[in-house]
């Protein structure tokens, strides 16, 4: 079992596995509509909840590509450590420690996508001009004022909206967003998707927490460097 977890040849199979559950993930989701299409408007772990497990079938992609995953996650974690317990040299130092400079990454990328799938929120709806709405952490969203912007032939070529966070019942952010332009504070990102101007202006806005960002960011980069390296590193004994 542990020649299994440490094999190259369970690495391929996997990966291959996983390209073709994703292809099967491709069909189903457009015949499936009904059911996936929460996952980009919730949690993925809210998603499971409330729509994938009552519906095996329609999701069992999204189930083996879970489990195909761990799998791939234990093989990194046993090939990494058996690396590292090796026997080390000076001459075969970066050649050794890159690939798991790129298995770290790769797991830290893993753990992002966890952390956010469970302990991050999302929520998004329609919000008028001089209304709030109430946020986890005890805090409060406020639309100051939705303003489109015209050319000169009175044509919308884009809009803003201004926002204040307020936590407990003090201002602690203010910004203008724009469909690009979204305002951070301390991990929560506040995004302007929509908006009506009928009768009373209407922002559709979407406030967004992952704690897994930063996660994320530091796998991308740990990565690429290991990536960098072993790439310069072939190309030198070639």
């Amino acid at each position: 079992m542990k020649n299994f977890f440490r094999s190259l040849k369970t690495t391929v199979w996997t990966l291959l596995g996983l390209i073709c559950v994703f292809f099967l993930g491709s069909y189903l989701m457009p015949v499936y509509r009904d059911v996936h299409g929460g996952m980009n408007d919730r949690l993925l772990f809210q998603w499971v909840e409330q729509s994938a497990l009552d519906h095996p079938w329609a999701t069992s992609w999204f189930f083996a590509s879970l489990a195909g995953l761990v799998l791939l996650t234990v093989n990194t974690i046993v090939c990494s450590v058996q690396a590292i317990m090796g026997k080390w040299s000076r001459e075969d130092f970066l050649l050794r420690i890159a690939p798991q400079i790129v298995h770290l990454g790769f797991l830290c990328i893993l753990l992002a996508h966890l952390l956010g799938a469970g302990w991050g929120y999302r929520i998004s709806g329609m919000l008028p001009v001089e209304a709030y709405a109430k946020l986890p952490e005890n805090r409060v969203l406020y639309l100051n004022d939705l303003r489109p912007l015209v050319d000169d032939r009175r044509n919308l070529r884009d809009w803003a909206a201004v926002i204040a966070i307020y936590e407990n019942d003090r201002r602690v952010a203010t910004g203008i967003l724009g469909p690009n332009t979204p305002l951070f504070y301390k991990g929560v990102g506040v995004y302007l998707k929509s908006f009506d101007l009928q009768e009373r202006p209407i922002a559709f806005l979407m406030v967004n927490r992952d704690p897994g960002a930063l996660w994320a960011l530091a796998g991308s980069v740990l990565f690429m460097i290991g990536t960098v390296v072993i790439l310069i590193l072939k190309w030198k004994k070639a």
